[in-house]
């Protein structure tokens, strides 16, 4: 099952980066860019727990979105160890695009599968990152 679900994780990130390829991001650039169009200001610690990557390597994408002035990141002023990350004018302006490119990917999901298989998926998606490791004795 592992091998399966690795597989088609492999495969969707090869569909989203032909996707993506034309707005000049990364598929991670995207799921940031995502992120803080849902919640801008975050924490970056919260932005790698949202984009599923361990805090310590957030460091470099963030700097290559930095370049591309599509974030700035700001001392947190409540708490002087955090970095609060936020879009820039650039980001922002990008938003129509990676929106449109995520109503493509609904539309070949649409295609390929019915309500009911897609829902049967998200629900043992949501199981497997649920499982409970056994005690080792």
């Amino acid at each position: 099952m592992a091998t399966n679900i690795e597989q088609v994780y492999r495969h969707l990130e090869q569909v989203y980066e032909r996707l993506i390829s034309p707005l000049g991001l990364s598929v991670l650039e995207w799921y940031a860019l995502r992120a803080l169009y849902a919640e801008d200001g975050v924490t970056a610690s919260h932005l790698a727990q949202t984009v599923c990557r361990h805090p310590s390597s957030m460091t470099a994408l963030l700097d290559r979105m930095e370049e591309k002035d599509l974030l700035r990141r700001q001392v947190d002023e409540h708490d002087r160890r955090s970095v609060r990350v936020f879009l820039t004018d650039q980001g922002r302006t990008l938003e129509p695009q990676v929106q449109s490119v995520i109503a493509r990917l609904e539309t070949l999901l649409d295609e390929l599968l019915t309500p009911e298989q897609l829902e049967t998926f998200q629900d043992v998606l949501c199981a497997l990152q649920n499982i409970d490791l056994p005690q080792i004795p």
